[in-house]
Order: structure tokens, then sequence, then C-alpha cells
């Protein structure tokens, strides 16, 4: 193994195509990087190895894959967990709540599991989680050391719980990061297109009152940060990974249509969202959270897009 690998699970995601696009430009001094997949099919970029996981293999006892994945783990350099089923890909009822959390939970003790066993674990663990644990916060500015939010109101707040609580005893192993992230802005991300797709079609507008803020960060500046975070010995805790100056939904909106040079004049009722798209309108469209990477900040990390109206006009 080497002693600057990087292995990512979860590598299918905006993030990890970011963050692997990143790590591979440094051309001669590219670490070779290992993708956790259930499947090894398909083409790879140079430089990328996939490796077939299980990431259930703690909770269904599968001692094989267990040290399978803890040899794989051995001696590198970072391991990023991003692995978790998508939370806009459903309309987060308890059916598709339960397989969000449970994938997230699963992937995380599969790999403490397999982390505790290797001879030399990664000698640095960015594990992902979200803005959702910190719920429906209106207009209170959000910092890492801001207390997460009622589990009894918000629907992502266990599930983020949850998400970190899987990883937490891996502090006892290595330098833990625990990574925050806001809504990723990126012409190749899910969100971003949902929400650019009505300005489009000359249809954008408020979504609910349109006041809420939007705790997003773009795609470039998402995969500097984990790279930052994995070079810098220093950074350990969470860390929001959001851009400094968080937006309101109607500003999102407007600065789109400046783009686009479409109107901004349809309203979506949160009534209509929310039959349109169940509990995920709330815990996506309509709940506000105006969250600020405070720990980023204060320790130089320089963002490239710092505000929304420099972001978009290179997102249309």
């Amino acid at each position: 193994m080497s002693d600057h690998e990087v292995i990512i699970a979860g590598a299918g995601g905006i993030i990890g195509q970011r963050l692997i696009e990143a790590l591979r430009q440094r051309g001669a001094d590219a670490p070779p990087i290992t993708v956790l997949t259930r499947r090894a099919e398909g083409r790879w970029p140079d430089g990328v190895t996939p490796f077939v996981w299980n990431p259930a293999a703690a909770r269904q006892g599968d001692d094989d894959a267990l040290a399978a994945l803890a040899e794989r783990l051995h001696g590198a350099h970072a391991l990023v967990n991003l692995a978790g089923s998508s939370i806009a890909a459903g309309r987060l009822d308890a059916a598709h709540l339960s397989r969000v959390k449970g994938s997230r939970v699963d992937a995380g003790t599969t790999l403490l599991a397999a982390a505790r066993r290797a001879k030399a674990p990664p000698a640095v663990w960015l594990q992902a989680s979200g803005v959702g644990l910190y719920g429906d916060r209106g207009d209170e500015l959000l910092t890492e050391a801001s207390a997460p939010g009622d589990p009894a109101r918000d629907v992502l707040v266990p599930t983020g719980l949850a998400w970190e609580a899987a990883a937490a005893p891996a502090a006892d192993l290595t330098r833990l990061v625990t990574t925050r992230f806001g809504v990723v802005f990126d012409r190749e991300a899910e969100a971003w297109r949902k929400l650019l797709l009505p300005v489009r079609l000359f249809a954008g507008g408020p979504l609910g009152s349109g006041r809420q803020w939007m705790p997003w960060i773009g795609g470039r500046d998402v995969a500097r940060a984990l790279a930052w975070l994995i070079e810098t010995p220093s950074a350990t805790g969470t860390f929001n990974l959001t851009a400094p100056e968080p937006a309101r939904q109607i500003d999102v909106t407007r600065a789109a249509a400046r783009a686009l040079r479409r109107p901004v004049w349809l309203p979506a009722p949160a009534f209509a969202l929310r039959l349109a798209l169940g509990k995920v309108a709330d815990a996506l469209l309509l709940s506000s959270q105006r969250v600020i990477p405070e720990r980023l900040l204060e320790a130089g990390f320089a963002f490239e897009d710092r505000t929304i109206e420099k972001a978009v006009p290179g997102l249309v």
C-alpha cells in the first residue's frame, strides 16, 4: 500500500467525482486512489483502482469481507467516507428514510470494524455528514459549535446524529474529520439541476416564502476543502463545508435568472411542494439553515466561490 493513497467510499456522487478530479489534476504528485464500490464493472480513470466491498458487512457478520477490507485500508493515508443512499431519491417516507439512515450507519460501522483490524489504519478519516443535522433554524447563524436541531421535528436530524455517531469511535484510531456538507452547486449535481430547471422553463420563483437560507457550496470548493482537510495535520473535529455567504432561496433563483436572462415571477406554495415531494420538500427546499464554515475561515482556507452571485454564472 502507498503511504499517500486516498481511499474513497461513495465516490459515485458529485462530491466524490470532484475530489477524484482534483486529486488527479496534480499530475505526477497525484496520489493513488482506491474507490470502494459494490461493483467493479465499468471504466475507471487512470490512477483509480476499484475495490469491491460490502457496506453492510459488519451488520451481517461477514468476517471474510471485513478482513479483506482491513487489508485494503492498511497503510493508506486517507479514508474519505461519502457512502449513503441519496436523500433526494425518494419522499423521505418511512421506507426511504430507513434506507437513507441505514446505508450511512452500515457504511460507517463496517469501515470502523475494518479499520480496527488494520495493523496501520488510515492516517486520516474524513467522515461525511450534512447540515440537515442542524434542522430548520430560521435566521439563526449556525457554526460548528451550534447544537443539532430537534430530532422530533426535523426528519434529517436523527439521521445526521446516527451518521456521525457510527464513525465517532474512529477518533481513537486516527485523525477524524467530520464534514457537514451543504447543498453542492455544480453543473453536474442533481440538486442544482433541479433548482435550475424551473428557471430555464421561465417558471422560476420563490419556493414557499423564498426567504429560507440555503447552505450551499460550489463543486470546486468542496473538492478543494476536502483535499485541504486531508493535507492539514491540525484539522480535526467538525467542519461545515458551506460557502462563507449563505443565500436565501429567492436570491439563488434571482442569480440564476439573471445569468439565463429569465424572469422570476412564479411562486411554488409550500403545500404544493409537500404534495409533490413529500417530506423531501421540508428537508431540502423549505427548511432554513444559515450555516457558515467558521472553522475553515478561521484556519485560512480560501474559497473561490464565496457568494452566490460569483458562483452562478459559471453553472448555467
